[in-house]
């Protein structure tokens, strides 16, 4: 009785590139050729080819392949008794794996493998050479992920940006010094690049990190997530807390090209891990988004609230962090059943220092007082009115976001259309159209409600009036301090130093403000 083997086909190129890709039906028609020719010479035995599996775009140093799991779940089924291979780095790479699968998993699940160009046939004797083959098809993996890696560095610090796309806000554009070319980072100008400079503006405003998330997704802005083509997962589709932070802490935003803040583990392991300060490449300067004094404003102020936030579980009260007492140095913090703060040192126990203590009430009081008194004197209300209303009015070019818009509208109406023509084409099917057409909807219903709101802005601004008394409102309410916070303790005032006379238990409260009082 003639023996079966149900013969599987294996192909793989390491990347997408079309002239790779050719090689992979070049492989494929090779060995079905030898599959004939090897039915021809052999009547003991049949080959019936069940199935061809093709991976494309696939590093050899690595099983998670696409394909490669298909053949192994046909193989689990017993549906497969025979692999067939051009050569053994079309199989792999990685020679701890390979040995793996030649010496232990075919032989325990009765897998004939037989790789063409190597001679090697595991239902011969096994060659010893194998395990040579591997290591060196490891080592050349491993010699063309360090040259990549040089070569990418070398990219790096002549400042060309090695992201496959810009980031959000810019654009890229190629120039060439000599037979170099590099990819410069450039503003796009456009929806993202407004929207860069607005979330700046908003955290020097006092706005934090998820009330900035919260304004954006208000106004149905799109994050920079669903700029990524075929990005489904709907989590993604606002913005978010660690959204609006990678914005405001990546260098690249004020011009300063910082890239290799992380690296992967190995050129076997897709997972990065993030490197040292001290290893970041920097790549020179160019045009950013935001000024660089801008930037780092906004770091320091970061760096301020994350030791003001330190401990997350507890209330932030007005004046946390700012009240210092004279005599030990410490911080002050709030007790609650005392509504006000006390020095932490005499809290802690052991005598170090003693119970210095201080109402927010009181405190409250006296800075707003000293705040109205100083506004009287110094701040021309009508003047500052007059300067909010025309910030207001010529901040927002609604023309020009409402031309932005209909450009996008456009866009998606054409994608639209594309859709619909593949559809009749048969490029695509029912499911995968009626997805598409969903995703097109829903970022053309986010546009349209921006562009009716817009225009209900427009119309309103056009009443000059209600909007100077709307603005006039908000003003005089900051400027009575009848609106005084935390936000505004963080922009006023820079520390509170709290000195108590141990005898007569008077205080003195010597503030020191951000500004000439």
């Amino acid at each position: 009785m003639k023996k079966v083997w149900n013969v599987a086909i294996y192909a793989r190129v390491s990347t997408d590139k079309k002239e790779q890709q050719e090689s992979v039906p070049a492989q494929v028609q090779g060995l079905k050729k030898w599959l004939i020719d090897k039915s021809n010479s052999d009547k003991s035995a049949i080959y019936d080819l069940v199935e061809v599996y093709e991976d494309c775009g696939f590093s050899g140093s690595t099983f998670d392949r696409d394909s490669f799991r298909r053949m192994k779940e046909d193989i689990e089924r017993g549906k497969i008794n025979m692999v067939l291979t051009r050569d053994l780095s079309r199989f792999s790479r990685n020679y701890l794996k390979a040995g793996y699968y030649l010496e232990d998993y075919f032989k325990v699940k009765g897998i004939r493998f037989i790789s063409v160009l190597d001679n090697v046939d595991t239902e011969q004797e096994y060659n010893d050479i194998i395990p040579f083959k591997n290591i060196l098809n490891e080592m050349y993996i491993k010699d063309c992920s360090r040259r990549s890696r040089d070569g990418l560095k070398q990219r790096m610090l002549r400042g060309s940006n090695i992201a496959s796309k810009p980031l959000y806000g810019y654009k890229t554009e190629e120039i060439y010094e000599g037979n170099t070319k590099i990819i410069r980072l450039v503003p796009a100008e456009d929806e993202t690049t407004e929207i860069v400079r607005e979330i700046y503006s908003l955290y020097l405003q006092g706005f934090g990190l998820g009330r900035i998330s919260t304004y954006l997704n208000g106004k149905g802005i799109a994050p920079p997530s669903a700029r990524i083509n075929n990005f489904r997962r709907s989590k993604f589709g606002v913005w978010t807390n660690n959204s609006v932070k990678f914005i405001l802490t990546h260098h690249k935003y004020a011009g300063i090209m910082v890239q290799g803040k992380s690296r992967k583990i190995s050129y076997k392991i897709k997972k990065s891990v993030l490197t040292d300060e001290a290893d970041w490449i920097y790549g020179g300067e160019f045009s950013g988004i935001v000024s660089k004094e801008t930037f780092e404003e906004v770091q320091r102020i970061m760096k301020k609230r994350a030791n003001n936030y330190r401990y997350k579980a507890e209330k932030i009260y007005s004046f946390s962090t700012v009240l210092v007492c004279n005599e030990c140095n410490s911080s002050m913090s709030y007790r609650k059943k005392y509504q006000g703060y006390k020095c932490s040192n005499s809290q802690s126990g052991g005598g170090r220092c003693t119970a210095h203590s201080v109402k927010d009430e009181f405190l409250k009081t006296m800075i707003v007082s000293n705040l109205r008194n100083f506004i009287n004197q110094h701040i021309n209300k009508e003047l500052l009115y007059q300067e909010a209303l025309s910030i207001k009015n010529n901040d927002i070019d609604y023309d020009k976001e409402l031309k932005s818009i209909g450009k996008e509208l456009k866009k998606l109406d054409n994608e639209f259309q594309k859709v619909y023509e593949d559809k009749i084409k048969g490029i695509i099917n029912q499911r995968n159209s009626e997805t598409l057409i969903n995703n097109i909807q829903k970022r053309q219903d986010i546009l349209v409600n921006r562009k009716e709101e817009i225009i209900e802005r427009m119309n309103k601004a056009k009443d000059k009036a209600v909007l100077y008394d709307e603005y006039k409102v908000k003003i005089d309410k900051i400027l009575n301090m009848e609106e005084f916070d935390r936000t505004m303790v963080e922009e006023l005032i820079d520390k509170i130093i709290v000195t108590e006379d141990k005898v007569t238990k008077e205080k003195k409260i010597d503030i020191f403000y951000k500004f000439r009082f």
